[in-house]
């Protein structure tokens, strides 16, 4: 879902009593679903048809198949004399009306969560897959763009698990990952999402965490794993440590694979010391900095002078442009980021970090904080899709292991 965390579980309730009423009665109009539709948003739309169907859809299409098939049932309800479900309605509609079913089959909903859910599931583990894994992240990007809950990534690895595997066999091994999945489970609040990524790699996924949050969450992990007592066949085998990489969205990367490739190059340097926990880091600045494909026009102004900018690259912690007119190093400035096909406008508070001269123009790198939700958004929006990360090299003196 993309909604709220906090209304999730009341959303999913009223749902299911939604479409359990719809079931048996004529009644639910449209206004009905439009009236939810406001209380929560038009995911209720696309959730509700992937519900009945299994059928993904954007919000308005969703809406319109939504109303579209309540037509089509009040007119069979009509035709017939009798109730006639909304399931029933929909079957017909998609295979008569609007075929996007080809060939639907019954099956009882129980099975077919059963089914589902063991799809999405690590067998040995009982954890999420690397399937889940990939749906849920594109999840939480867009909760961001609609609600502004950034989230943080944790990527986890065993230290020397071929060692463990190689002295005490692979049974004991997949005992180990069953510990581990278990120690997540346990340390995990009730919306974040554990996944066993591959082989001795797991991923956790923690929904409204800031890199504060989140480096607390791994460390709890960490200290966890290396004060338990793995037991396996009756005999007492030696703790197994793990090493925590992390990185946060929106302020690391803007979009998956980024994401993770971040996530993972801390975790590399975790595995310098092992039993360790590493945010992400730039080791020339604080974030993560985006290249413009076209230089964004900026409005400055200090105290004593209005002037115009471009900006060559932006960050969520700020920027560097070009002007004709020097500024002081240190000097606070105020600035306008505008985008008028977005519509954005958004003023922010600067510092003056660092002045070069070029001949008749200076380069200025201006650092910021955005600490409201809504200019964060502003300016995911503003640079989405027309910029690209500068690349992430490892520091000369840290350079990630060559074994686990």
């Amino acid at each position: 879902m993309t909604i709220g965390d906090d209304s999730e579980a009341s959303f999913s309730a009223i749902l299911k009593d939604l479409l359990n009423r719809s079931a048996t009665t004529c009644v639910l109009t449209m206004e009905h679903w439009d009236r939810l539709a406001n209380e929560y948003s038009e995911d209720i739309f696309s959730e509700a048809l992937y519900h009945m169907s299994r059928l993904v859809l954007p919000a308005p299409e969703a809406r319109d198949t939504i109303q579209a098939i309540l037509q089509h049932q009040d007119g069979l309800c009509q035709a017939l004399g009798r109730n006639v479900s909304l399931v029933t309605a929909m079957c017909d509609y998609f295979m008569q009306v609007n075929p996007l079913l080809r060939e639907p089959i019954l099956v009882e909903v129980n099975l077919l969560r059963q089914r589902e859910e063991s799809a999405y599931k690590d067998e040995l583990t009982g954890l999420f897959n690397r399937r889940s894994f990939n749906q849920e992240i594109p999840r939480e990007m867009e909760r961001f763009r609609r609600f502004g809950q950034p989230f943080t990534l944790l990527m986890l690895d065993l230290d020397h698990f071929k060692d463990f595997n190689d002295t005490y066999g692979h049974s004991a091994g997949d005992q180990v990952l069953r510990d581990v999945a278990q120690i997540l489970n346990d340390t995990a609040r009730l919306y974040d999402r554990a996944v066993r990524y591959g082989g001795e790699e797991f991923a956790v996924i923690l929904p409204q965490a800031t890199r504060e949050e989140a480096t607390g969450v791994a460390e709890r992990i960490r200290s966890s794993m290396a004060r338990h007592q793995i037991d396996f066949a009756g005999r007492k085998m030696p703790p197994v440590t793990v090493s925590i990489g992390l990185a946060c969205f929106p302020t690391d990367a803007l979009d998956m694979s980024t994401l993770v490739q971040r996530a993972d190059q801390a975790l590399y340097m975790a595995k310098v010391t092992r039993n360790s926990v590493r945010p992400f880091c730039d080791h020339q600045r604080n974030h993560t900095r985006y290249i413009l494909s076209d230089p964004l026009p900026v409005r400055l102004s200090d105290a004593a002078n209005k002037m115009y900018a471009v900006a060559r690259d932006i960050s969520f912690g700020g920027l560097l442009c070009e002007t004709d007119m020097p500024v002081a190093r240190a000097s606070a400035i105020d600035l306008v980021l505008t985008d008028s096909v977005l519509g954005i406008r958004l003023p922010i508070r600067a510092q003056v970090s660092r002045v070069m001269s070029h001949g008749d123009t200076y380069q200025l790198g201006l650092s910021f904080q955005l600490p409201s939700v809504e200019d964060q958004k502003s300016l995911m929006a503003l640079i989405e899709g027309r910029t690209e990360p500068v690349p992430y090299c490892f520091h000369p003196d840290q350079r990630p292991p060559t074994s686990t």
